[in-house]
């Protein structure tokens, strides 16, 4: 009995957990393209980067920078068109 009062007084602490796990934003992945640069670097303009109060990243402050997120964290896959679709023609 003494158990299930303990997990009924868990749960609602569980929920809020996952909750606040699940609303985070993903980590970004930064590159500079063509250029060769250090950690260091990239922790000088992410520090100068990002919002005191907020502590967010400012992602246009990166780009200004010269920092290019990497491909999988742009943004969903367009959709190719389908075949058969589109102009008609000979071709």
């Amino acid at each position: 009995m003494a158990r299930m009062k303990r997990l009924i007084a868990l749960l609602p602490i569980a929920a809020l957990i996952l909750t606040a796990c699940s609303n985070a934003a993903p980590d970004r992945q930064w590159y500079k393209p063509n250029v060769n640069y250090t950690a260091a670097d990239f922790e000088r303009d992410r520090a100068a980067c990002t919002d005191k109060k907020t502590k967010l990243l400012d992602d246009d402050c990166m780009k200004e920078r010269g920092w290019v997120a990497l491909g999988g964290d742009i943004g969903p896959a367009v959709k190719a068109p389908e075949p058969g679709k589109g102009a008609k023609g000979k071709y």
